[in-house]
């Protein structure tokens, strides 16, 4: 298993359709800005959303931000048309967001389309579905593009007729982190609705770094903050995290004890994580 040490924790959605919006959204602070063709786009203005998606990226001269590409379903003749048009104007973002994954066969038909024209794009594939729940494992073991793996929480329990709770969410978003766990990816949340209620984005957020998630994605500005905050560790974790790297590296591996708890190699790895991301903010 590879140990995954991504940090980038906030993932904000802008229209495809709202290009007056992209610079603001990649000045936003947020870690990736998705610029979104699918559900932000009503199906009358996709065509005007691609066009100018395509020339946002022509004309992009700033490399400081990450900025990915939610193009609608590969299944669909919207998503086939959304991938052609960056090859046929050659540009491309950093990565593409493939909604509504249910196969490894949609992956594969994404890399035979791209891959002759751009072989180091980044994927993000996110499950939204029952059925992709189930070939989670599958899908995420097709490609190694795949960075990222997301939880689309809100078309799920369309599908199972859940509430978008906790506790009922909690069986599907373990297992999105379990599996990318074993395949080395980033598992990414989805979004908080509520884009007043920071309280309840702040705790969601506080929920999903205790169980594995990398990220959360976000529709707001105004929430890349909150979700920032929930991934920074508390002051008593960077400290233990600290002790712990330097007894570690002291005893030269091996098991150790430190504060009477004994530590071994994978809890060595954790620390170095929670450093990792305590150096970042």
């Amino acid at each position: 298993m590879k140990d995954n040490l991504n940090l980038n924790r906030s993932f904000l959605f802008v229209p495809g359709d709202r290009p007056e919006r992209f610079e603001k959204a990649c000045s936003s602070g947020s870690d990736v800005v998705i610029i979104d063709l699918e559900d932000a786009v009503s199906q009358s203005k996709k065509e005007f959303a691609r066009e100018e998606v395509i020339n946002f990226f022509s004309n992009k001269k700033n490399n400081e931000f990450r900025c990915f590409v939610r193009v609608n379903s590969i299944k669909t003749y919207y998503g086939l048309k959304d991938l052609t048009a960056f090859i046929d104007n050659n540009c491309f973002p950093d990565g593409f967001v493939l909604p509504m994954v249910d196969s490894a066969e949609e992956v594969t038909l994404f890399e035979n389309i791209i891959s002759d024209y751009k072989s180091d794009i980044e994927l993000f594939i996110v499950i939204e579905t029952p059925k992709g729940l189930s070939n989670v494992d599958i899908i995420l073991n097709s490609s190694n593009k795949i960075k990222m793996v997301g939880f689309g929480s809100a078309d799920f329990t369309s599908q199972t007729g859940s509430s978008l709770s906790w506790d009922s969410l909690l069986y599907a978003r373990s297992k999105i982190v379990n599996s990318a766990g074993i395949s080395g990816v980033s598992a990414i949340d989805g979004v908080w609705p509520d884009i007043k209620d920071e309280k309840g984005l702040i705790e969601e957020t506080q929920k999903i770094v205790d169980i594995g998630f990398k990220g959360k994605m976000a529709i707001h500005p105004n929430q890349i903050s909150g979700i920032h905050e929930a991934f920074v560790p508390k002051k008593e974790e960077v400290q233990f995290a600290r002790e712990v790297i330097d007894a570690y590296e002291a005893a030269k591996g091996g098991v150790i004890s430190v504060r009477g708890k004994m530590i071994d190699e994978p809890l060595v790895i954790s620390a170095r994580r929670i450093m990792s991301i305590a150096e970042k903010n």
